[in-house]
């Protein structure tokens, strides 16, 4: 056990909940996915009072026993010091033993560790590696991540088309992130050779998400005809949406073109 974490506190069956107290049998018999469970009965109050302390005396238990959620939950604790002595050097050695079991959570945050140095000395490349390795397991943050460091040539040689295919791959999960960079990737012909149809779909998606910005730019590229032909109409429906959203570009370009 950490030596700055004290043991787990006994409960007593008849003053929890049923389904807790069968959880916490569990879990000072030693199963460590009980142990976890404890973790997040303790973390929300599920059964009992909200308790950091004791949330990460059961954290630490499971992710002794090499539980990776479990590992990586202790690590996100150390980092924000909840329940523990705040230590970005503790959250990274926590990181890096969940992340060499594959866990990408894990993998995030040890990757921000190295590009921040946060913990441990910067180290832009292995921030890169584990950001790689996490998108390529499909995780949403890490694509969006490893795709704005190859807009940004961060590390190596900007790289456009390679952050293209990380923010499709995260857009297609619904990143409004993604789908904001795609949009504007392509209007601007920022490279990758301009093509205002693809940004029009990208700005559409993410207006059907509700974006205020997206909205008015579909209605000002109706407007222009711009990777579509003109439509006055449609620029207005779009204009309108994106005013019922507050985008305020959009009240003024309605009241511009006497459709207030």
């Amino acid at each position: 056990m950490a030596t700055d974490i004290p043991e787990p506190q006994e409960l007593h069956e008849f003053l929890v909940p049923e389904t807790v107290w069968s959880t916490y049998v569990k879990a000072k018999a030693g199963e460590a996915e009980s142990q976890y469970a404890m973790y997040f009965i303790y973390r929300y109050g599920r059964g009992v009072d909200v308790d950091p302390v004791q949330s990460a005396a059961w954290c630490v238990k499971s992710a002794e026993q090499g539980y990776a959620d479990a590992q990586t939950a202790l690590g996100l604790l150390y980092n924000n010091g909840e329940g523990v002595p705040q230590s970005c050097e503790r959250a990274v050695e926590w990181f890096t033993k969940a992340a060499e079991q594959g866990d990408v959570y894990a993998m995030d945050n040890l990757a921000a560790a190295y590009y921040y140095g946060d913990g441990t000395a910067r180290n832009a490349k292995e921030a890169e590696r584990l950001w790689t390795e996490a998108a390529e397991k499909g995780h949403t943050d890490s694509q969006i991540k490893l795709a704005n460091m190859l807009y940004l040539g961060e590390i190596t040689d900007r790289d456009v088309p390679k952050a293209v295919k990380w923010f499709k791959a995260a857009a297609e999960k619904h990143s409004e992130e993604a789908m904001r960079m795609l949009g504007r990737i392509y209007r601007e012909g920022d490279g990758v050779e301009k093509d205002s149809v693809e940004a029009m779909k990208w700005f559409v998606s993410l207006g059907k998400e509700g974006d205020g910005e997206a909205l008015y730019i579909v209605g000002c590229m109706y407007l222009e005809g711009e990777g579509t032909e003109k439509d006055r109409d449609s620029a207005i429906q779009w204009l309108r949406l994106a005013a019922e959203y507050d985008y305020g570009p959009a009240t003024e370009k309605l009241m511009e073109m006497g459709e207030e």
